[in-house]
């Protein structure tokens, strides 16, 4: 986005400081206009709206100003071009909303300016609307173009079918839709995968080739990461995505399940380890770790003053004939893992008590160990380690 000229005077330049002081009020009058103005954005999650909100005032605000753009929004026209025609929004709806960057800004000027200034407002009001109008250029020359893109692979349609999947308040009914329009299994088995930001490129590189086969996935784009959908399948090999950094909910019931498993992978997707799929059995320790925390605080550290009782060496014992014996919670299967007898496992489960407080055999005891681990492990600890 090109830097404008604009009138740099000590007072503009004031007066634009206490806009961008007011931004929250800003990203509300924001929000406020477009949900008055009517349907068309349904799809598009409170997040988002207030997000791109933020993110679009302060460009602009940034441009008024004569400021170099900030590097983290220098895109910020294409990227919100490319992901509104990726959310299936009407090209009419998006100029509308956009549009309202510019009433939302003169609002804005009139609350902070002096009435005694407001002729020195009008003679800023040409750059005010330059500067929004080009803006709005740059966003829909990249949605129009990332539209085209769509037509021409047929991505449109999926993706207001998966927007309408998401956001329904009748899943059942959504998915019945959905399932016709895309030619879908309604009642198969489903898996949808989250995958943040960071690892995003990663994946769809990884599914690239498969797009083409019947192995391909619907993918919807979130602001801050990508989710990919499609019926569970009979792989030949590792899992397409096995070796990303995502949450898979596998096993969904049915189309009309995609949308609950979609916001759960969503939210756990924070806790999931690098360089691999995790799933919600495994997630759960380190997200009832990370909630407790604040709770809890002295929990992890007097595990890890018990555990550092020990030798480093039966402390590792300790540890992984404990975790072991918490994947099936029995004695049996955890020695043959362990390949020990099972006698072993037992005195190791008593010693873990005698060193904690926390008896593994007690699912109370057992639970709160687990937390107390996961939480050592996501402040940087190794509860095995010296």
């Amino acid at each position: 986005m090109p830097t404008r000229t604009a009138p740099q005077d000590a007072w503009w330049l004031a007066t634009l400081a206490d806009l961008r002081a007011d931004m929250d009020a800003l990203v509300a009058d924001f929000i406020s206009r477009l949900r008055a103005a009517g349907s068309g954005y349904e799809s598009i999650t409170a997040e988002d709206l207030h997000l791109t909100a933020h993110e679009t005032l302060t460009l602009l605000i940034s441009e008024l100003r004569g400021e170099p753009t900030p590097q983290a929004l220098r895109d910020l026209p294409q990227r919100l071009g490319v992901r509104r025609a990726r959310q299936g929004v009407d090209r009419d709806r998006l100029l509308e909303a956009v549009r309202l960057d510019y009433r939302v800004l003169w609002a804005g000027l009139t609350r902070v300016v002096d009435p005694a200034d407001s002729h020195l407002l009008v003679e800023h009001a040409e750059v005010v609307l330059s500067t929004v109008e080009e803006y709005i250029r740059e966003v829909q020359v990249a949605f129009l173009n990332e539209r085209d893109v769509l037509a021409r692979d047929s991505r449109a349609t999926e993706t207001r079918a998966l927007a309408r999947l998401l956001s329904a308040e009748d899943p059942a009914a959504a998915a019945e839709d959905v399932a016709a329009d895309l030619g879908l299994p309604v009642g198969a088995a489903y898996e949808a995968i989250f995958v943040p930001d960071s690892a995003a490129a990663q994946a769809r590189q990884r599914v690239a080739d498969l797009q083409y086969t019947r192995q391909r996935f619907l993918i919807w784009d979130f602001d801050d990461g990508v989710l990919f959908v499609r019926p569970q399948l009979a792989v030949l090999g590792s899992h397409p995505l096995a070796a990303v950094r995502g949450v898979v909910v596998a096993e969904i019931d049915g189309l009309a399940g995609v949308a609950a498993a979609a916001r759960l992978a969503h939210r756990l997707a924070p806790h999931a380890p690098e360089g691999r799929l995790s799933d919600e059995q495994e997630l759960w320790v380190p997200v009832a770790a990370h909630a407790l925390a604040p709770i809890l605080p002295g929990l992890s550290p007097a595990a890890l003053a018990a555990l550092r009782a020990a030798a480093p060496a039966e402390r590792e014992r300790l540890v992984s004939t404990f975790l072991s014996y918490c994947e099936t919670g029995s004695v049996k299967l955890t020695a043959e893992a362990g390949f020990v007898h099972r006698n072993t496992v037992v005195n190791r489960l008593r010693s873990f008590h005698d060193l904690t407080g926390m008896d593994p055999t007690v699912p109370r005891d057992a639970a709160r160990a687990l937390i107390a681990l996961a939480g050592l492990q996501r402040e940087g600890g190794d509860p095995a380690a010296g």
